[in-house]
């Protein structure tokens, strides 16, 4: 890697060669700077000028220690390629900036010998220990519900037998589809992990769109008088996983009818063309406005409506969507109007069993 054709990172004549700086500039908001073993800084990106208030000029061939407060803490990381880190400081004016900074240390040769950092400012940090609170919040509460319901259903039935005897097999019911709530909220988290762990295609296989669609439909138990289900396949074929395509129709389904008023219809249609096929699934619901849609397939994201306040999610099922159409090799997409309706549209390329 030459450091001077990676702009927009300043570096001095002598630096490492092998720091990923292509990398890691991806990630533009953030700081990165290369510190060499006699902790001189030789690499000064512009989110780091940025966020630091300090121009590459004042930066570049400076000692780590004299630029940042604790900035010692930085040349104390050992060379483990483990990930350290530090709460340094920059100093300003009447007080000092706080920054939360990530430290590795680099030894691979002669030439990379150092510590490679980034580093962002410390509310960022706060932020995302608070969002990771409110996930933890909202997945208890996914889990407790059904919980807490299905032990009073069956306390009140091993309790009282005589009393709630000719309410038993509604007491049953609630308690099934209780667990049913449970098992769905238990998989999706196991789904999300996969995910993580890029676990996710068993095998691929050629299989038309209605049987998937079936599937998706037997799994939901959707009672079609509430939520009128159309399936227009048309014949198309789908290339992939035949439980994870089920997944991504189900989930997609379900979203649907969530947020779609009692006798909405709701439309899958396919299309196979030379290379792919074109699945949509469309609703009558309340619909997604503009400025939520750039957001939806994130994690945990939920669209704050009238309805979304009705029912019960992690935030997660979209985001496994997403997650699930790009194993395939695939694209999703959504166009939605408030009052009106949302449609998902998925591109799966066509590919050899």
């Amino acid at each position: 890697m030459d450091f001077g054709r990676t702009p927009p990172t300043h570096v001095v004549d002598r630096r490492p060669a092998a720091v990923p700086l292509d990398a890691l500039l991806a990630l533009s908001n953030d700081g990165f700077l290369f510190v060499r073993s006699d902790a001189t800084i030789v690499a000064w990106s512009d989110g780091a000028a940025s966020l630091s208030g300090i121009a590459a000029g004042s930066a570049l061939n400076r000692d780590v220690r004299s630029l940042f407060v604790h900035g010692d803490k930085i040349v104390a990381v050992p060379f483990d390629r483990a990930v350290h880190e530090l709460r340094v400081g920059v100093q300003r004016k009447d007080s000092v900036a706080w920054l939360r900074l990530a430290a590795v240390g680099v030894d691979s040769d002669a030439q990379t010998h150092g510590w490679l950092c980034s580093f962002g400012p410390e509310r960022r940090y706060r932020e995302i220990e608070q969002l990771k609170s409110e996930i933890v919040t909202s997945v208890s509460h996914e889990l407790k519900t059904p919980i807490a319901t299905i032990k009073a259903y069956a306390t009140t039935l091993r309790e009282n037998p005589d009393a709630v005897a000719g309410q038993r097999d509604d007491f049953l019911r609630v308690i099934d589809e209780q667990t049913d709530r449970l098992a769905r909220v238990v998989d999706g988290l196991l789904l999300a992990s996969r995910v993580d762990a890029e676990q996710l295609l068993k095998r691929r296989v050629s299989i038309p769109l209605d049987e998937v669609a079936d599937a998706a439909l037997s799994a939901l138990a959707f009672d079609d008088s509430v939520h009128p289900i159309r399936v227009d396949a048309r014949g198309a074929l789908l290339s992939g996983d035949p439980e994870k395509l089920r997944d991504i129709l189900a989930q997609l389904v379900d979203n649907a009818a969530k947020f779609s008023p009692d006798g909405a219809p709701i439309v899958i249609e396919g299309e196979t063309t030379a290379d792919e096929t074109i699945v949509r699934v469309s609703d009558r619901g309340v619909g997604i406005s503009d400025e939520h849609l750039p957001y939806i397939f994130e994690r945990f994201y939920r669209v704050e409506a009238e309805l979304t306040t009705q029912t019960s999610g992690s935030g997660l099922g979209l985001a496994i969507v997403s997650a699930l159409v790009r194993a395939h090799g695939g694209a999703i997409g959504v166009a939605s109007e408030p009052g009106k309706g949302t449609t998902f549209t998925i591109h799966f390329p066509l590919r050899p069993a």
